[in-house]
């Protein structure tokens, strides 16, 4: 009996075999038929397939929101729908209408989160959802989705740091595009001077990605970052440059000509009206800054210890603190086996902001530098060391803030028994130390207790002193 059913079970294996690698193979033509996927070959396609889920979303569903998304790779099979962007006076703008074809929340994979961007349907869509952690372990072995994906981001990137801007974020999408056409791309490395105080205007500067400082008579006066324009005074009033402008991180910036700039102005009046206001709040800042000695103290030395290269500080008033009491390092030490923080760090008004890694949001040295790609950026925003990390403490002479520390890579095997066990067995069989095989230390920093649900520091303090705060709350910029 058992003989008579084989047959029949083998050719429904077969069956459903031979339906499985159809289903495959009308999939992978469909991906391929997608526009933001032209020229990536079936091998790399398949990878997407076999990572991904299908799913569908009715009319008015948000896909991508403040809660929702972020770590996932969208491809829009069938439907419409929206991406939406807050510019920095907090305004819902539309970046443009998806359709068919095109893909979304690509950022993380090259860095990028866009935490306030939106995705809202338009109509019934259907999706190819993929885990963005689980897509960025094999980038590596596939060149052609990653460029393709790249040429996305770029776009996007450009897009979206147009809808950030006042006065551009009231144009319609087509319109951005228009302008974005004319913009020119340039990488400055860090610590370059892209504007001199005192020579003439010749573009408006748009940030992309990075951080610029601007300096006025050696004095910083202001930081700014991405979404940020600068060189619009000078532009605006027919005078030389009031000052510098220096690339405190490696920097992507967007080039508006000067030519292309009074064209559009004259095109767009509204926009004039708004650049003449930011630069007009601008010279009361500078003024306000000049004026006084210790907020220009206060801004020089958060810029001198990287703060204003963070979101979030560690801050403390230390008279506030019972004397003696350090009991943030050691609620930190007993978690992570050693101190990832120390105490009087950087006096900023009544503040001290603490000795840790500022979590760098663009231009990390320690990630540039890592021959591993051994650090991460994860969903809380931090930077963390992962597995893949070496101990060639590259990282540790990289990092300008010494936030990277060099520590004893831990036993696979730890604990009272495990040691026990190790002392009897030397006892009764004694060995010759060896020269270790692998790797005796590895990096280390913090990474905002990644994987708890607290910060030891913080739960640490008994008073509740010791706080992760929004950096402009502390620095006066």
């Amino acid at each position: 009996m058992s003989s008579l059913k084989r047959p029949a079970h083998n050719q429904l294996a077969q069956t459903h075999a031979v339906l499985r690698q159809q289903r495959q193979q009308e999939a992978l033509a469909a991906l391929a038929a997608l526009d933001c996927l032209r020229g990536v070959p079936a091998t790399e396609l398949t990878v997407l397939y076999e990572q991904g889920i299908f799913r569908a979303f009715p009319s008015g569903a948000t896909v991508i929101g403040q809660r929702r998304g972020y770590r996932y790779l969208f491809f829009l099979l069938r439907g419409s729908l929206q991406l939406r962007l807050r510019d920095k006076d907090g305004r819902e703008v539309l970046i443009g209408v998806l359709g068919q074809g095109d893909c979304f929340g690509e950022g993380p994979l090259f860095g990028k989160f866009f935490r306030h961007m939106s995705a809202l349907t338009q109509s019934s869509c259907y999706l190819l959802q993929i885990e963005i952690a689980t897509l960025r372990e094999e980038l590596a072995t596939l060149p052609l989705l990653t460029t393709a994906l790249r040429q996305v981001y770029r776009r996007r990137m450009i897009e979206a740091t147009l809808a950030r801007i006042p006065g551009l974020s009231r144009l319609l999408p087509l319109e951005r595009i228009a302008i974005a056409a004319r913009l020119r791309p340039r990488h400055i490395p860090r610590g370059t001077l892209v504007v001199r105080q005192g020579e003439a205007a010749d573009s408006l500067y748009l940030i992309e990605s990075g951080q610029v400082v601007i300096e006025q008579s050696g004095q910083t006066i202001a930081s700014l970052g991405e979404g940020d324009l600068f060189g619009e005074i000078s532009l605006l009033t027919g005078e030389p440059h009031r000052a510098n402008a220096r690339a405190l991180t490696t920097t992507d910036l967007l080039e508006l000509p000067g030519a292309d700039f009074y064209q559009l102005i004259k095109q767009y009046p509204a926009l004039e009206t708004d650049l003449r206001a930011i630069a007009e709040r601008r010279l009361k800042h500078s003024a306000a800054v000049r004026s006084d000695v210790a907020r220009a103290r206060d801004i020089g030395l958060a810029v001198d210890r990287g703060l204003l290269r963070a979101t979030h500080i560690l801050a403390r008033d230390p008279a506030r603190c019972p004397p003696g009491c350090r009991l943030c390092e050691t609620g930190c030490a007993h978690r992570h086996g050693h101190t990832r923080l120390h105490l009087n760090g950087t006096p900023i008004d009544r503040f001290d902001v603490l000795e840790s890694c500022r979590q760098c949001v663009t231009g990390a040295e320690c990630v540039e530098v890592c021959p591993e790609d051994a650090i991460e950026r994860v969903d809380n925003g931090a930077l963390r060391i992962t597995a893949r990390c070496t101990g060639c403490g590259e990282c540790v002479t990289a990092c300008p803030y010494d936030a990277v520390q060099s520590v004893p890579r831990a036993s696979r095997r730890a604990g009272p028994l495990w040691d026990l066990f190790r002392r009897w067995q030397q006892r009764l069989r004694p060995t010759i130390p060896l020269t270790p095989t692998g790797p005796t230390h590895r990096a280390d920093k913090c990474d905002l207790c990644f994987g708890h649900t607290d910060l030891a520091c913080v739960s640490a303090c008994p008073i509740g002193n010791l706080r992760l705060v929004p950096v402009e709350e502390i620095v006066p910029v």
